[in-house]
C-alpha cells in the first residue's frame, strides 16, 4: 500500500513537472508573437467543428439599412419535422465560443440560426445606434432574409442576449412562439443593473470588454461558479492573444453597447410579453443573483422556472447539457 502511494506521489509529480515545462516550452515560442495566431488556429477549428460535426454553414446577410451585415450560422440541412431554434449569445466573444458545448446536442433536435450580434465576431454596423433595439432589428432583418417571417420560431438567449430576445418577443411578438432566457438582467432598473456590476470593483466597459488578462481572468471568476481552476494553467499571452480577436476590432463599439444597456432606465409596460417563457438561473450567479430570477418569473404570467444548484452565470459553460436537455423538453413540449 505505501509503495502504491509513493508511485501515484511520484507519477503526480512527474506529470506537474511536464505541465510546467510544457506551459514554459509554449511561452518561449509564442511570447512575442503580437498576432493571435493560437486563437485564430482554435477559431478555424471550431468554424470546422460547426460545420463537419454539427452540419452547420456560415452564411453572411447584408440588410436592407445598407449599413448592417449579420453572420450567421444556420444548419445546413433543415427538416421540416425539426422546429427552427434562434441562439442568441452574451458578452464574451462570439456564438462559436460560446455554444462550443450546446451545438453538437442541440442541432440534433432543431434547425439552428446563430447569430453573431452586431459588433461581435464577423457581424458589423455602420450605424451609430448602440440600442438592444437596433440588435433585436438586425437579428430579425437577418432571420426574415434568411426566409424565417413565417412565425413559430423558438428563441434561446443568455445573459445580454436575453435583452434582444425580449425585445423582439415585444416589438415582433408573430414571430416567437417559445423563449428561454437564462441568466439575462431583463427588467432591471437603471440603478440594479449598475449596483450589480460594481460589486466586482473596476469599471463596468472593463469586465464586459476586458483590457487585458486581469480583465478577463476576473470576468471568467464573476462569470463562473465551477470549473474556473484551469484559468491558473493559461499563461497571460494566450489570454492577450484571445482579447486581441475577441475584442479589439470592435472594442469601443463593444464599450458603447454595454453603457447603452446599462444607463438605459427600461420602460414600465417592458413586461407585457405573451409567449410561454422559460426563465433558466444558476443559484450561484454572481453578475444577476437568483432573487431576480424570481423576480421576472413573477412579472410573466407564462412563465417557469428552472434554477440549477452550485452554477454561476455562465451556465452554457458550466452545465451544457442540463441546459440542451431543459430547452429540447420546453421547446418540443416534451413533459
Amino acid at each position: 500500500m505505501a509503495s502504491m502511494k509513493l508511485v501515484v506521489h511520484l507519477l503526480r509529480r512527474y506529470i506537474s513537472i511536464a505541465i510546467t515545462l510544457f506551459q514554459r516550452l509554449v511561452l518561449c515560442l509564442f511570447d512575442n508573437l503580437d498576432y493571435p495566431i493560437l486563437i485564430k488556429l482554435a477559431d478555424a477549428l471550431l468554424s470546422l467543428y460547426f460545420i463537419i460535426l454539427c452540419d452547420l454553414r456560415p452564411i453572411t446577410v447584408d440588410l436592407d439599412d445598407g449599413e448592417t451585415t449579420v453572420h450567421f450560422w444556420v444548419s445546413g440541412h433543415r427538416k421540416i419535422s425539426r422546429p427552427d431554434l434562434v441562439m442568441l449569445h452574451g458578452y464574451g466573444g462570439n456564438s462559436k465560443w460560446q455554444f462550443i458545448h450546446q451545438v453538437s446536442g442541440l442541432s440534433k433536435s432543431f434547425n439552428l440560426f446563430i447569430p453573431d450580434l452586431v459588433f461581435f465576431g464577423r457581424s458589423y454596423s455602420r450605424n451609430t445606434d448602440r440600442s438592444v433595439e437596433f440588435q433585436a432589428r438586425s437579428i430579425v432583418g437577418g432571420l426574415k432574409r434568411l426566409g424565417c417571417d413565417g412565425g413559430g420560431l423558438a428563441v434561446y438567449s443568455i445573459s445580454y442576449g436575453g435583452f434582444v430576445a425580449y425585445r423582439i418577443a415585444k416589438i415582433w411578438p408573430e414571430m416567437i412562439d417559445r423563449l428561454v432566457i437564462v441568466s439575462s438582467g431583463v427588467g432591471f432598473t437603471q440603478q440594479q443593473k449598475m449596483t450589480e456590476m460594481k460589486k466586482h470593483g473596476g469599471e463596468v466597459s472593463d469586465i464586459l470588454v476586458p483590457r487585458n488578462p486581469r480583465d478577463l481572468r476576473l470576468l471568467v471568476r464573476v462569470s463562473m461558479n465551477t470549473g474556473i481552476a484551469f484559468l491558473d494553467w493559461i499563461p497571460d499571452f494566450i489570454l492577450s492573444q484571445f482579447i486581441a480577436a475577441m475584442y479589439d476590432t470592435n472594442r469601443q463599439e463593444l464599450v458603447e453597447l454595454a453603457k447603452n444597456l446599462l444607463e438605459r432606465e427600461e420602460e414600465p409596460e417592458f413586461f407585457a410579453i405573451s409567449q410561454k417563457t422559460l426563465i433558466v438561473w444558476g443559484d450561484k450567479d454572481e453578475v444577476f443573483p437568483l432573487e431576480h430570477g424570481y423576480r421576472l418569473q413573477r412579472h410573466l404570467p407564462n412563465s417557469s422556472l428552472e434554477i440549477l444548484k452550485e452554477i454561476g452565470h455562465g451556465v452554457n459553460i458550466e452545465a451544457p447539457a442540463t441546459l440542451n436537455n431543459l430547452i429540447i423538453s420546453f421547446v418540443l413540449g416534451v413533459s
